[in-house]
């Protein structure tokens, strides 16, 4: 059986070390450093994000409208500004959703083009109000999405280049 190894140098040269206080000054200065650097783009692509987040989610709620509206066999609305601005309701549940949840001030708007404030789906899942189509942007307008609902119940989703003034 072996003997347990011996430290036959001086006691202090065999002690465990650590991180010397210079060594976490100098750490905490490098990490600071790197979070001055990240944290505005990070918090622009967050107020871009937003009004993403938004627009996806009225999109998946549009759907889920339509999908109500055939299971229920009942005519089946997503009001904008209902029951307060910047918020939606969809009928048959009776779900509201606030836009004031994401980041970047995200909002309804009426440019460039008028938002539809009734969206209604028949229980054949067709969509009786048209034109239907419901903007938003976030709070610079440097962002703003369309989601416009065809005759057929088919949901589509753009967004706005306001340096051309088309839809992508």
């Amino acid at each position: 059986m072996g003997n347990p190894t011996r430290c036959l140098r001086k006691r202090s040269d065999c002690a465990s070390t650590g991180f010397t206080l210079f060594e976490l000054i100098v750490a905490l200065a490098i990490a600071t450093i790197v979070m001055a650097i990240a944290t505005p783009t990070t918090v622009a692509w967050l107020r871009d994000r937003g009004a993403r987040n938004a627009a996806d989610q009225l999109g998946i709620d549009l759907m889920r409208a339509k999908l109500l509206a055939i299971k229920e066999n009942a005519n089946c609305s997503v009001t904008i500004n209902s029951p307060g601005p910047n918020q939606y309701t969809i009928s048959l549940n009776g779900e509201v959703v606030d836009l004031g949840r994401y980041y970047g001030g995200v909002a309804f708007t009426n440019s460039p083009n008028p938002s539809s404030a009734v969206i209604t789906f028949t229980p054949q899942g067709l969509c009786s109000t048209l034109p239907a189509e419901i903007l938003l942007t976030n709070q610079n307008t440097s962002h703003i999405f369309r989601l416009r609902v065809s005759g057929a119940g088919g949901i589509s989703e753009k967004r706005y280049n306001p340096g051309s003034g088309t839809w992508m």
